[in-house]
């Protein structure tokens, strides 16, 4: 049994077929809201948080980014160029708030927020996800070209393109959700 084993890895590891993987990193930062007597939760959140996008203040926050390397090598007809191994990394931060507060009706509040706050940012993080693991899919079933510098253009052009379209369905998300909203991350004044 041993021996099919390896005889099957051998195979596996001749037979020329791509590897790939995604590689992720999620990190995970805060920022502190203390709020004033007679502030409310949501001014202070506001007030205190370093995420602004245009004139916008926002609450969370997900940011990622995503990068893909490969190899390549000339096909078996010598006359090809195609795929050998791709590795995609995804790095994200998550942006959450924590509260500095001995007031318990405060705390009640956020107590109830935060964890919709952080499933909002998560389906940031999952549409990312989402992304990386088709890109990879994508590159890895780049057909051989004509030659590597026409392989290399058209894996980077895939890439580029299938980012786009995730960074598309992230601002979708957010409308759909009102910027969580619809999923309880939602305060009054």
């Amino acid at each position: 049994m041993e021996i099919n084993k390896l005889i099957l890895l051998s195979l596996l590891s001749l037979s020329g077929l791509a590897q790939a993987e995604v590689i992720e990193t999620v990190n995970y930062v805060t920022y502190t809201v203390k709020p004033e007597a007679g502030t409310s939760l949501s001014r202070a959140m506001i007030t205190a948080s370093p995420i602004t996008e245009g004139d916008k203040k926002y609450r969370g926050h997900t940011q990622w980014d995503m990068h893909w390397n490969y190899t390549y090598d000339k096909a078996s007809d010598l006359r090809t160029c195609k795929v050998k191994t791709v590795s995609v990394s995804l790095k994200a931060t998550i942006t959450l708030p924590e509260l500095s507060s001995k007031d318990d009706k405060l705390i009640a509040q956020f107590k109830q927020y935060l964890p919709a706050l952080k499933k909002h940012e998560l389906g940031h993080l999952q549409i990312a996800r989402e992304a990386a693991k088709k890109i990879e899919r994508s590159l890895l079933a780049q057909p051989a070209l004509a030659s590597c510098e026409l392989l290399k253009t058209a894996l980077n052009a895939n890439g580029r393109a299938l980012t786009e379209e995730a960074k598309i369905l992230n601002v979708q998300y957010d409308a759909q959700t009102r910027h969580g909203q619809t999923q309880g991350a939602f305060l009054p004044d």
